[in-house]
C-alpha cells in the first residue's frame, strides 16, 4: 500500500512559497516505496485533482491512502507539523 502526500499550491501564493521548503525537506526524508509526494499546481491541473479533492484555499495538503482521502489540512505546516500530519 502507497500512501500519497499531495500539496496543492499555486506560484503566486505566498504562503505557499513559504510552505515549499518545509515541504521539500519532509519529502527527501520520508519519500520511499511506501510513501509519495505530490506537487500539484491549481493553475495547471489537467486531471482537476483540485476538484476533486474540492481544494478551496492554498497551501492545500491532502493524505489518500488506498485511493480514498484520509486527512486533508489547509495552510501551511511546519516540518514537525507536516511529519505528524503523515505519520500518524
Amino acid at each position: 500500500m502507497v500512501k500519497q502526500v499531495i500539496k496543492f499550491y499555486a506560484d503566486w501564493c505566498g504562503p505557499c512559497t513559504m510552505y515549499a521548503p518545509s515541504f521539500e525537506k519532509v519529502k527527501q526524508e520520508l519519500q520511499s516505496d511506501k510513501i509519495e509526494f505530490v506537487e500539484i499546481n491549481v493553475e495547471n491541473d489537467p486531471d482537476n485533482l483540485s476538484g476533486e479533492y474540492k481544494v478551496r484555499g492554498i497551501p492545500h495538503t491532502v493524505v489518500v491512502e488506498e485511493g480514498v482521502e484520509t486527512k486533508t489540512a489547509s495552510g501551511r505546516l511546519s516540518e514537525k507539523e507536516l511529519k505528524e500530519f503523515i505519520l500518524n
